[in-house]
Formats: C-alpha cells, sequence, structure tokens
C-alpha cells in the first residue's frame, strides 16, 4: 500500500549551479585524464594546484585559508569524484597503494565533447542506496531497504503523466513529495502509475500536503532536477517539471533501464573498513561506467548563433542535425560562417573557402581567407581547425573561474606552429537556447607565452627491427 505522507529522505552530493557545473566540467574532466592513472597521494596533490589556481589564482594550495583548502578539496572529492564519477580508486595488494583511475564516462566526455550525453549516463547510472553518502546514511537506506533508480522513476512518472487524457503537468514540489521523499517509492514497490493517481485524487479533493523547503529537505530534490536538465532530459519553469519533447529516444531508454541496477549494495556488510572500503570501490568503478547505449541517443539544440565578439546573427533553421557527427556538425556551421563573411567582403573570393575536414593529415578543417578581418593582407589564407561542444546551459565567457579545454592532435599542433597568425581555432557550443562560436588566433604562440597551456597525452612510437632486443614465439 502506498502512502504519501511516510517520508524519508535520500540525499544526494550537493554540487554547483547548472550553469558552473558545466562550466567546470571541461576542468574537473582533463584533470583527471592528464593524472590518471596515478597514485592517490600525487593524484590529490596534482589536483589541488590545478583546481586551486582555476578558483583562486594560485597553485599553492597548502598556502591557501583553511575555508578554500575545503572548497578545493570538495570540487575534487565530492563533485569531480562523487557527483560525477570521473574517477575511481583501485587498491593494489601488490604493492599495497590505492591508485585513481579515469572512468569510462570521463573518457567518453573527453573524446566525444558531449556534456548532455555524459549526463544522460550519470542520471541513467545513479541509484540509492549507493556510494555517495556517509556510512551512517547508507546503513539507513540498506535498512529501510531503499531500492530505486531516482531519475529513470521520476522520466516514468512524467511519461505516464504526459501520457493521460488529461495531460496534467506535475509540479517540482508534488514530485518531491511523492516520490523522491517517499519511503515506499524509495523502497521501489509502487508503481508510478499509483503514484500518479494519488497526485490526482489530492488536487481533486484539494489535499495540501506539507511543502519541501530549506537545504535539508528541498536542495536535493532540487539538485536531481539540475542533473535531469544538464541531461536534456526535462524541462522545467519555477512550478513544473515536464519530459523534453525532443528527447524520446532517451525517455524510452530510461524507462527500459529503470529496474536494471548496476550495483548490488545489499551484498556487503559494511561491518568492518575494509567491507566498507571494497563497497565504495565497487560502487564507484559501477557508477563511471558508460552505456555503450547511449551512443544511439542523440540530443537536438536548434536556435541563433551568437559569434563572439562580433555583431550578433541568425542561425539558419535547423543550423544542428542531430543525425550526424558533432564534428561535423560544427565543421559544417563554421564552413557556412565563413561563407557568409567572405561573401560579404568580396563574391568573387568565396570559392576560396574549402571544407577539408576529410582530408587527412593537413591539420585543419577549413581553408579560408583572411577577408575583412586582416585589411592589409585581405587574400591570405585563414586555416580553420573547428572543436564543437554540446551543452545545455550557455558558456558564462565573464565568469572568472570560466574555462575550457579541447584536444588537439600533432598534426594539428604542427599546423599551428608553421601557421602561426594565419592558424585559428574556432570553438563551438552547441547549447539549449543558442549556438555560440569563438575563434582563438595563433593558439601556438599563445602557448609560448603562458596564455594557454598545452600537453602531450598520447605518445606515437615508431621502430625497426633493430632496436628488438629478443624475439618471443610459440
Amino acid at each position: 500500500m502506498y502512502n504519501p505522507t511516510h517520508q524519508y529522505r535520500c540525499t544526494i552530493i550537493r554540487g554547483k549551479s547548472q550553469t558552473d557545473m558545466e562550466d567546470l566540467l571541461p576542468l574537473y574532466a582533463n584533470m583527471v585524464h592528464k593524472y590518471c592513472p596515478c597514485e592517490e597521494d600525487q593524484f590529490k596533490k596534482s589536483c589541488c594546484k590545478v583546481l586551486s589556481k582555476a578558483l583562486f589564482e594560485t597553485e599553492a594550495f597548502d598556502l591557501l585559508p583553511e575555508n578554500n583548502q575545503k572548497t578545493v578539496l570538495n570540487h575534487l572529492t565530492e563533485i569531480a569524484g562523487t557527483l560525477l564519477g570521473l574517477y575511481y580508486p583501485y587498491y593494489d595488494y601488490v604493492t599495497e597503494k590505492t591508485y585513481i583511475n579515469e572512468s569510462d564516462s570521463c573518457k567518453y566526455l573527453i573524446e566525444n565533447d558531449d556534456y548532455p550525453t555524459f549526463f544522460k549516463n550519470l542520471c541513467l547510472n545513479f541509484q540509492f542506496p549507493n556510494g555517495a553518502k556517509w556510512f551512517q546514511y547508507i546503513q539507513d537506506d540498506i535498512r529501510n531497504h531503499v531500492h530505486i533508480k531516482p531519475f529513470c522513476y521520476v522520466v516514468e512518472l512524467l511519461y505516464y503523466a504526459q501520457s493521460q487524457p488529461e495531460k496534467e503537468l506535475l509540479t517540482k514540489q508534488e514530485i518531491g513529495y511523492y516520490v523522491l521523499n517517499n519511503l515506499d517509492v524509495l523502497q521501489g514497490r509502487i508503481p508510478c502509475s499509483v503514484v500518479y493517481d494519488q497526485i490526482m485524487s489530492d488536487r481533486r479533493n484539494k489535499v495540501k500536503r506539507e511543502k519541501l523547503s530549506g537545504s535539508r529537505d528541498w536542495q536535493h530534490i532540487k539538485e536531481q532536477f539540475n542533473l535531469l536538465e544538464l541531461a536534456n532530459v526535462v524541462e522545467t519553469d519555477k512550478t513544473y517539471i515536464w519530459l523534453n519533447k525532443e528527447e524520446t529516444e532517451t525517455v524510452a531508454c530510461f524507462i527500459k533501464h529503470k529496474d536494471d541496477f548496476i550495483f548490488d549494495p545489499y551484498k556487503y556488510s559494511l561491518k568492518t573498513i575494509a567491507e566498507q572500503k571494497i563497497y565504495l570501490e565497487d560502487w564507484k568503478t559501477a557508477y563511471g561506467k558508460f552505456n555503450r547505449e547511449l551512443l544511439n541517443v542523440h540530443t537536438k539544440f536548434r536556435d541563433d548563433i551568437i559569434i563572439v565578439g562580433r555583431e550578433d546573427q541568425k542561425a539558419h533553421s535547423g543550423a544542428t542535425k542531430s543525425s550526424v557527427d558533432l564534428g561535423d556538425e560544427g565543421e559544417a556551421l563554421v564552413f557556412r560562417i565563413e561563407q557568409e563573411r567572405v561573401r560579404n567582403y568580396r563574391e568573387r573570393l568565396v570559392n576560396k573557402v574549402l571544407l577539408l575536414g576529410k582530408t587527412k593529415g593537413l591539420g585543419y578543417d577549413i581553408s579560408s581567407i583572411e577577408a575583412d578581418e586582416n585589411p592589409n593582407r585581405p587574400e591570405f589564407a585563414r586555416y580553420i581547425e573547428v572543436k564543437a561542444t554540446k551543452r545545455v546551459t550557455e558558456p558564462s565567457f565573464d565568469s572568472p573561474t570560466w574555462m575550457d579545454s579541447i584536444n588537439i592532435t600533432a598534426k594539428e599542433w604542427v599546423a599551428a606552429e608553421q601557421y602561426g597568425d594565419y592558424y585559428n581555432i574556432y570553438r563551438v557550443y552547441f547549447t539549449k537556447t543558442k549556438t555560440f562560436v569563438v575563434r582563438i588566433q595563433n593558439p601556438y604562440k599563445k602557448a609560448e607565452e603562458g596564455q594557454i597551456e598545452v600537453y602531450p597525452t598520447i605518445y606515437q612510437m615508431n621502430f625497426d627491427a633493430s632496436v628488438i632486443e629478443k624475439r618471443y614465439a610459440e
């Protein structure tokens, strides 16, 4: 039987605001990617330097005030590690040391630059009980037989509500009270149809339920809504929450896997520190797995194009197509922008704009000309490498903590050195409301001057038979 007053709080780790979360995500991910795999103490030391510099403009973590040190550690452990699942620990019984490994979901983010899919994966994996809380609260969840994937359940409930003839929208307060704070639901015993009927019955009978508020009862509910919005699965206003009509594939995926738990917390006794350590390692390893099924789920964004630093321009209708690769999407967009820029300068020169992304070994995607942006050398060649990413919120370029990271190949970096001022990186941000395009000219010089940081992540080793000491054969 479902008792709507049977309240129980299953909290999640507090995160940042939506925009802050996406603004800092590339910092977190590239930091983890750079240092992993790594021994735990060295990982912490290296990452604290990076975060201290980003947040407080100094690498001297040990010299920061205590409150600032706590902030840095919160970003590293609670947000990057526990909430976002970008890394996980592994204890090596041979060396008797703990090592930190990069999670599968972090690798996906680094390789694909697709933030919404990263958050879809996070929401799809998330469950109660988990390893994100202090053990006394984990044990409370286990004693109370909590067993639910909350994001999947909310998605199924919203889908059910929107499938009913009356098509009533549910409020965030209703989802919080009747679902995310209700023990009967959190135990996984109550179908979403029963919850929906209860909400509708209370509405008809004008039953007033307790309003959730404050950091204790309401904040963790809002955090869960934030994550679903970052995954582009739901949309909200101040009162209501509903499914994003463009995300039918994702909704189907969430409903399909709502009972597919990635981790069994009930097989651990948790009586000793050793058992608790194994529990945490197993949870974090499972939580960071990437669901390959999401590779077939596409995020759709359509709106205006904003070229940062120039007069705003309107996009063509349907400027972004979800059916093509993100890199191709970005290249096609910048190609059109360059054609328009050159055409406005001199019509006959538009044939100088060439899309070359499929040509291997060049180190750039588009060949254009300087045109109006270099009056002294308007017909000089401009070499453009396009790097595109998708995120729900707009980048907060004016924030002192905003930063971004991209991956470049050896060929691209050689081209950057070779072409100097005529080599440009165009960074494309496809967001839910607008598409932003920014230009970074001569990144090689900026790296030499210390304005940007560039470091190798992959080394290619070529060798011939002369270096082989011994051959082994069966």
